[in-house]
């Protein structure tokens, strides 16, 4: 019999560590009670309690063990849980591994099943050897070779059907394998939007800034106003382009993706190296992005929508296979993965927003906008030029949200839809026994003008990803309704 065991000491570092990511918080508080001795003392010892007391007692009372059948894990300190996971039904095995972590040759190893209706895995190990992954790897495939087996041989004995799925060798064939390349990583992460947030932190923070130091400063540099506004501001901006560069360049540092017999991994990150493994079948749609900047440069980002929340903190909570692909080797370099996706740039011309009702999604995007930038240049009238500039980024944004409209059937069992939302172009691939369902929206007004919403469902990870094209002709729509009637 296989005994628990229990994770390395290291993984208590992990523990504390995910404690004052949770509540970081705490801290704060405590300076706002520095004039207070005695909540002040409180308030450190609860800091105590929760980011070393009760990591510490979680990680030594936390165990687990991997048998030929399953992965069970005993954890909890006043209730004891105990969890007994099948290879058949774990979805997902991702592998985290800290830079301090790889000279022990140790990792953290989430295990995700769909069991779980929140953002948390099945199971957590904090500090593994690496060699545990490979053999719940190893099981994994076996278990799903044994369930073919037992599938298709219906005369098989009883003795047979009960045996144990054996670990299937850790050098499984590759099929197809990519590595981004140092060049286009650099144009990858020089064309992230990530600057967007960022720049609005950096606003945040001067907020906060004592009015006394803006104050003094803006006197000082009375003389050199427009300079120094012209100056500051594309000091704010470089910040935030340098972060956002840094952030994606070491996040997707030497990124690679392989096919393994019916399970697609990949690994990436410099600090922290981020491995997801995930079975084809899990696969509910795909998804091509491309971002305005990205667009100058050519080069896309394929990612898969799972039935699963491995990626819950990859790139829009999806799992990036090919972080950046030259637009005219896309079609090339993306089919070895998932075979069902096209050879060539499908025609995406049968569903389209017709010239003269582009307006509308003009009109739309202004009516977000309208109202605020009134009251702000209300408020704010010296700014109102600034303002002003929201309404006109606006109305350009509605417009290529009405030129990127396009969809299409690119096969009788494949739909393919594109949207243009916030200054990114997305091209989605469908199978149809994927789509979830199929919904037509027309409020009385579009009924006199023929036009119709088309909105069509996928599972994404365990809530719903609803694919909206606006604005479409009312027979166009019908068309990929009717279709999907007769087809599913």
């Amino acid at each position: 019999m296989i005994k628990p065991k229990r994770t390395h000491p290291l993984g208590l570092l992990l523990h504390i560590a995910n404690s004052i990511k949770e509540y970081w918080f705490l801290f704060i508080l405590v300076l706002t009670l520095y004039n207070q001795p005695l909540w002040f003392a409180l308030s450190w010892a609860g800091i105590v309690l929760v980011i070393i007391i009760w990591p510490a007692t979680r990680w030594a009372t936390l165990s687990y063990r991997v048998t030929p059948t399953a992965v069970e894990v005993n954890s909890g300190v006043f209730v004891r849980h105990h969890e007994h996971i099948p290879y058949s039904r774990i979805q997902t095995v991702q592998r985290k591994q800290w830079f301090f972590l790889a000279p022990f040759k140790l990792e953290e190893l989430y295990i995700e099943t769909a069991s779980h209706d929140d953002n948390k895995p099945e199971a957590r190990l904090a500090a593994v050897p690496t060699t545990l992954a490979d053999t719940i790897d190893g099981y994994r495939l076996g278990a799903t070779a044994a369930a073919t087996t037992d599938s298709t041989a219906a005369t098989a004995t009883s003795e047979t059907a009960e045996t144990d799925p054996l670990p299937l060798p850790a050098t499984t064939p590759v099929t197809a394998h990519y590595r981004i390349n140092n060049r286009t990583l650099l144009k990858f992460a020089v064309t992230s939007t990530g600057f967007i947030p960022l720049l609005l932190i950096l606003l945040a923070i001067y907020n906060k800034v004592p009015r006394s130091w803006t104050d003094s400063l803006i006197a000082d540099a009375t003389h050199l106003a427009l300079v120094v506004l012209i100056g500051g501001a594309v000091a704010v901006v470089a910040i935030a382009w340098v972060g956002a560069f840094l952030w994606t360049y070491i996040r997707y540092f030497h990124f690679d993706v392989a096919l393994q017999g019916d399970q697609l991994k990949t690994a990436k990150g410099l600090f922290q190296r981020n491995t997801i493994t995930a079975p084809l079948k899990r696969i509910q749609a795909i998804r091509v992005k491309q971002n305005v900047f990205r667009q100058w440069l050519h080069i896309q980002t394929v990612q898969v929508l799972l039935a699963s929340k491995a990626a819950s903190k990859d790139d829009d909570d999806d799992l990036v296979i090919l972080p950046a692909v030259p637009q005219s080797q896309l079609y090339d370099v993306a089919p070895p993965f998932v075979d069902w996706l096209p050879d060539h740039t499908p025609d995406l011309s049968d569903l389209n927003v017709a010239d003269r009702r582009q307006w509308y999604l003009i009109r739309n995007a202004l009516l977000i906008v309208i109202a605020p930038v009134a009251l702000a240049s209300f408020l704010l009238p010296h700014w109102m030029w600034a303002f002003a500039l929201i309404l006109v980024i606006a109305f350009f944004q509605g417009r290529f949200a009405a030129h990127q409209t396009g969809g299409g059937l690119i096969t009788p069992r494949m739909l393919a839809l594109q949207t243009g939302h916030m200054w990114t172009k997305e091209t989605y691939y469908l199978p149809v026994d994927m789509i979830q369902s199929v919904r037509l929206n027309q409020s009385i007004w579009m009924k006199r003008t023929g036009l119709m919403h088309l909105i069509v469902n996928v599972r994404h990870g365990n809530k719903n990803q609803a694919i909206e094209l606006r604005y479409l002709k009312s027979t166009q729509a019908q068309r990929v309704y009717d279709w999907y009637l007769q087809t599913v």
